[in-house]
């Protein structure tokens, strides 16, 4: 059984069933994200995004997975997630793939990020893939998920806030440090894998 094939019968078993995809914009603002996995000759790799630096932007410049908030006339946070994917990086997944589970729920631990909770949504897509950037994504690369597995968050990102240096597990890529909220979103979805 090839990689993909395993990890795809992993997946179907340990994610969980679409549920609380309902919009409750009174109780806490929402986002949803999308992990979307392709397989290639047969090993399977992880789309990852980098965002545009912008001002007063606090995830600028991260590495993350394509996603954002869920608006007024989004029937639901698939429906979020489809359409900032689209909106993103140009991928209609309804097309070119499909939605196969959720992970658990996430928001940011840092008192000075918004509040907002967040559901990642995984999907398989097509191997080949033509991206068209918003003004929000510099660039998108794929990442092995063997790779990531094997490799854990072995790497580690710094950064001063105020005085004192503070630090987060990361995973390291040729593109740089996938930390974070993408770091924990990662972890859950890595712990469901058997090792490869």
């Amino acid at each position: 059984m090839s990689d993909f094939n395993s990890i795809r019968r992993q997946l179907t078993a340990r994610l969980a069933s679409f549920n609380a995809l309902a919009i409750e914009p009174e109780r806490i603002p929402q986002a949803a994200v999308t992990l979307i996995l392709r397989e290639l000759n047969g090993a399977t790799e992880a789309l990852i995004i980098k965002r545009a630096e912008r001002e007063g932007d606090p995830w600028s410049g991260n590495l993350a997975l394509p996603g954002g908030r869920a608006q007024a006339d989004d029937r639901d946070l698939l429906a979020t997630a489809a359409r900032e994917t689209h909106e993103e990086i140009g991928i209609d997944l309804h097309s070119v793939g499909e939605f196969i589970g959720q992970l658990p729920l996430i928001a940011p631990r840092n008192p000075r990020l918004p509040q907002i909770e967040i559901t990642p949504l995984v999907a398989i897509a097509a191997p080949e893939l033509s991206f068209q950037f918003s003004h929000e994504v510099a660039t998108a690369f794929w990442v092995s998920v063997g790779r990531l597995k094997r490799e854990g968050p072995s790497g580690e990102y710094r950064r001063q806030v105020g005085s004192v240096w503070q630090k987060w597990p990361a995973y390291p890529t040729e593109q740089g440090l996938i930390w974070g909220i993408t770091e924990r979103i990662l972890t859950n979805f890595l712990d469901l894998l058997d090792e490869q």
